[in-house]
C-alpha cells in the first residue's frame, strides 16, 4: 500500500529526529560542541563554508549545464543557474540528496515539447551519473592509496571491497556506454515509410513517445565522449572539495586526522547522505560518522563533524531559497 507523500515525509522527518535524539541521548552527539567550534575556529568554519556556497556549487553548476548544452535544450546560462539553486533550496530539505532534481526537472521541462523535454530529463540523469562516478573514483582512489587502512577493521576492509567492487562495475558501464558496439544489443525499430514520415512532419511528432525520446537523449552523450568523461571529472572534484569541508570542519572540532583519511570517510558519508531515508540525510550521516571515524582513528568528533557539515549545508540550501521564492511563474 502506497502512502501519501504527505505522511511519508513526516515519517521520514521523524526518522530524522529519532536518529539524532538517540546519538544525543547517548552521548555521541554533542550539540555543544558544534557551537563551540564555530565559536573558538571562525576563519576554518567560513572557508568550509565558502568552498560550499561557491567554487563546490559553480562546478556542479558548470558541469549540468555543459550537459544542457550537449543535449541542445534550449536554455540560457542564467536560467540553468536559478534552477540548480533551487535544486540546492530543495535538497536541503527533501529526503536523500537528490530531491532537488525532481523539482529542477519539473521546472526545466515545462512548456517544453516531447522530444526537448526528453533531452532535458536526460541531462538530469547524465549529471547523476556523471556525479556519482565521480564519487566513486574518488573513493575507489583514497581507498588504494589507503591501502593500509584495510587492516585497522574488518568493516574497512569490507568497505574498501565494496568500493572497488562498484568502481569496477562503474568503469565497466561507463567502457559499454561509450563503445560503438554496444548500439549492437539495441532492439532495431521498423524505419517509416516516406508517406508515413512525411505526416509525421506536417503533424510536428516524430512518432515515438516518450521514454523512446528518452533513451534517444541519453543516446546522443555517446557522441561526446570526451565531455562525459569530462563530466566525471568534475565531479571527483566537486567531491575532493567536499572531502575538504569534511577536514576543515573535523579541524575546528579539534580533531587531528590526516587528509587522506578524511578522504577514505567522506565518500561513503556522502553516499549515506544521499538515502532517501531523511531530509538531507540527517541523522544518517552522523549515525554513519560515528562509526567511520571511530574506525580510522579519530578519539572524537565522530558525529560532530557530519553534523558540522550538515550546518554548512542547510545554511547554503537557505541561502538559495530567493532563487525559488522570487521566481517568475
Amino acid at each position: 500500500m502506497k502512502l501519501p507523500s504527505w505522511l511519508a515525509h513526516t515519517l521520514r522527518i521523524a526518522f530524522a529526529a529519532v536518529v539524532i535524539a538517540v546519538l544525543i541521548r547517548s552521548g555521541a552527539l554533542k550539540p555543544a560542541l558544534l557551537s563551540a567550534a564555530i565559536a573558538k575556529h571562525p576563519v576554518l568554519y567560513g572557508v568550509a563554508f565558502f568552498l560550499y556556497l561557491v567554487p563546490l556549487q559553480i562546478l556542479a553548476w558548470l558541469r549540468w549545464h555543459l550537459l544542457l548544452r550537449a543535449a541542445k535544450v534550449n536554455i540560457t546560462a542564467r536560467e540553468s543557474a536559478r534552477l540548480h539553486l533551487t535544486g540546492i533550496f530543495f535538497n536541503g530539505f527533501l529526503p536523500g540528496g537528490t530531491g532537488g532534481d525532481l523539482v529542477k526537472g519539473w521546472y526545466l521541462m515545462k512548456g517544453r515539447g516531447k522530444t526537448e523535454s526528453a533531452a532535458a530529463l536526460g541531462t538530469l540523469v547524465v549529471d547523476r551519473i556523471t556525479g556519482l562516478f565521480g564519487l566513486v573514483a574518488l573513493a575507489a582512489a583514497a581507498n588504494w592509496i589507503g591501502r593500509d587502512i584495510w587492516t585497522l577493521s574488518p568493516l574497512l576492509a569490507a568497505q574498501s571491497v565494496f568500493v572497488f567492487s562498484v568502481a569496477a562495475g562503474m568503469t565497466f558501464l561507463t567502457f559499454l556506454f561509450l563503445s560503438p558496439w554496444s548500439t549492437r544489443l539495441l532492439p532495431k525499430r521498423r524505419k517509416p515509410s516516406l508517406q508515413e514520415t512525411a505526416t509525421m512532419l506536417e503533424e510536428g511528432n516524430t512518432g515515438r513517445g516518450f521514454f523512446a525520446e528518452f533513451a534517444l537523449a541519453l543516446g546522443a552523450f555517446r557522441k561526446t565522449p570526451g565531455l562525459f568523461v569530462g563530466a566525471i571529472a568534475i565531479s571527483a572534484t566537486v567531491h575532493l572539495i567536499l572531502v575538504s569541508i569534511y577536514a576543515l570542519c573535523a579541524a575546528a572540532l579539534n580533531v587531528e586526522l590526516p587528509f587522506r583519511l578524511h578522504a577514505y570517510v567522506a565518500p561513503t558519508l556522502t553516499l549515506a547522505n544521499g538515502l532517501p531515508i531523511s531530509p538531507a540525510g540527517l541523522g544518517v550521516g552522523e549515525a554513519a560518522g560515528m562509526v567511520l571515524y571511530k574506525a580510522v582513528g579519530a578519539t572524537h568528533g565522530f558525529a560532530e563533524i557530519p553534523a558540522l557539515v550538515h550546518t554548512i549545508g542547510l545554511l547554503v540550501a537557505l541561502l538559495c531559497a530567493p532563487a525559488y521564492l522570487l521566481r517568475r511563474k
